[in-house]
């Protein structure tokens, strides 16, 4: 029997996608309770927010504009000052919302987040990425509480930049396709587990094949309801994916690939969820199947995803490059040891050369 011994997290006490979602907060909370909250914002994400936002947040007494990554720092210089709050408001994406994430569980206050992107699940997932100052990561920490009220308000989300949404579609496909590698051969995979991948399942399928009508959306700047599935698939059921399923529902080769692929200066400028993108066809070719790769790979090219190492600003033919990626990606402690088979360097650039082929 295999171990069972996995930790369920859900996530997210409430959770509100609607237009005039931001105008719940006060259902939850009194207008003395916000003034006297800490808000934590992010300077275009504080923008994007503020006509949604109810004046007695907008008057909080801990109102911070940060910058930056989540550092240690950064997150004990506000807990200090905010001892005396009863609540934890966090509006951005991912960086903005591990800070206030941090410090709600520094305080242990009840934390509401608002999202401003849909790139990621960071609004749901009750985890931070610790960096330090001078923004090399450290590690991630989960923390004993998920978020006690996420809300997403479509218009904001409508008016980011479409590459935020497209990366969110694809780390959100990706739970799919790595959640389905970690369970293949479990014999007595818990039932959560199990939900947890049916739920990727869903989420992926929504993604694919209505990804392009909620680009569709953002280009024509009008709400429809593929946009709003798409946002829920990306911040309510990424996030409830890895919650159900822990260890066997997070990240396997595609996110080890994303990982290699930040090791080049010339990816940096390049959002997580594309360089996951690129992970997943590499992924698919490592496990050989085929039809599921072309098939991928198309969908791939009509939700305009990185389909080969130049779209993320990598070079192909620069070998040198390539095993700097390839050596980071296999490293011992990297998620592609998750795979049912052992992944050498010769055995990932051949898959490689089978994505960049592709093309050809």
């Amino acid at each position: 029997m295999n171990d069972r011994s996995i930790r369920v997290q859900p996530g997210a006490a409430n959770y509100y996608c609607h237009s005039g979602a931001i105008k719940k907060i006060e259902e939850f909370f009194s207008k003395e309770e916000l003034e006297s909250a800490v808000y934590i914002h992010g300077k275009k994400s504080g923008e994007a927010v503020e006509p949604y936002l109810p004046k007695s947040i907008k008057d909080a007494k801990h109102n911070y504009l940060v910058s930056g990554h989540c550092s240690h720092e950064i997150v004990d210089l506000i807990s200090s000052e905010s001892k005396d709050a009863p609540v934890i408001i966090g509006a951005g994406g991912g960086t903005v919302l591990d800070i206030a994430k941090a410090v709600a569980a520094e305080l242990n206050r009840p934390f509401v987040s608002i999202a401003t992107i849909a790139a990621t699940c960071a609004a749901w997932t009750p985890l931070s990425v610790w960096y330090t100052e001078e923004g090399a990561a450290i590690n991630y920490e989960i923390f004993r509480q998920g978020a006690f009220l996420v809300v997403v308000e479509p218009q904001i989300i409508l008016e980011a930049p479409e590459r935020y949404l497209q990366a969110g579609v694809a780390d959100t496909i990706a739970k799919y396709y790595e959640a389905d590698v970690l369970t293949q051969g479990v014999e007595d995979l818990p039932l959560t587990a199990s939900l947890g991948l049916s739920v990727s399942k869903k989420i992926g399928d929504v993604l694919l094949n209505e990804g392009a009508s909620a680009f569709e959306a953002m280009k024509e700047k009008n709400i429809n309801h593929s946009f709003l599935n798409v946002v829920d698939a990306i911040v309510a059921g990424g996030g409830l994916v890895g919650g159900l399923g822990e260890r066997y529902t997070r990240v396997a080769a595609a996110h080890a690939m994303h990982n290699g692929l930040s090791q080049l200066e010339s990816s940096k400028h390049v959002l997580h969820g594309l360089k996951v993108a690129y992970g997943i066809l590499v992924q698919t070719a490592l496990l050989g199947d085929k039809i599921e790769l072309k098939k991928l790979y198309d969908k791939f090219l009509i939700l305009e995803l990185p389909t080969k190492l130049s779209d993320i600003g990598v070079d192909a033919s620069n070998r040198d490059d390539l095993n700097k990626v390839i050596d980071a990606a296999i490293a011992p402690k990297e998620t592609m040891s998750l795979l049912p088979f052992a992944v050498d360097n010769a055995l990932l650039y051949e898959a490689i050369e089978t994505v960049e082929n592709l093309s050809k």
